[in-house]
């Protein structure tokens, strides 16, 4: 199975620290925050006094081999979903990695509507694009085996 760890040890932390130059005087970590239903969902980023909540998608647009990801469209709208769910008052985010999917995803949720929530896409470092695109490409690869 393709090693995505890097994904949470090496990418979303670079985009918690993008996203502390975005809003300025926050810092943010990935914690659990209760929902509207009373559950608890953790996500990806979440500000220090809990004003902003974020999720981090690092899925891109196209498959390796030129498909439509669907399997990142339905993770980015189940994220959706989630910070729908968040109390009112508190700042809403997504983050992409990838400008195409965050455009895919704007065009597919408009069905859903996505209210106050904010779309923001993360300019990678190309040595953080170039670990990604590896990432990505190896799971799509094992993915596919598997078919």
């Amino acid at each position: 199975m393709a090693d995505t760890t890097k994904i949470k040890t090496v990418i979303e932390p670079y985009v918690r620290g993008w996203l502390s130059k975005q809003f300025p005087g926050h810092i943010f970590e990935e914690k659990s925050v209760e929902l509207a239903t009373g559950k608890n969902y953790a996500f990806d980023a979440v500000a220090e006094d809990g004003s902003i909540v974020a999720a981090i998608l690092c899925n891109r647009a196209v498959t390796r081999t030129g498909r439509e990801n669907t399997g990142g469209v339905r993770k980015a709208l189940v994220e959706l979903g989630y910070l729908k769910a968040v109390a009112a008052g508190v700042e809403k985010v997504m983050v992409f990695t990838d400008d195409g999917f965050c455009h895919l995803i704007q065009r597919r949720a408009r069905r859903l509507g996505t209210g106050p929530i904010q779309m923001m896409v993360c300019p990678l470092l190309p040595a953080l694009g170039v670990l990604l695109k590896e990432i990505l490409d190896k799971a799509s690869r094992e993915q596919r085996a598997a078919e």
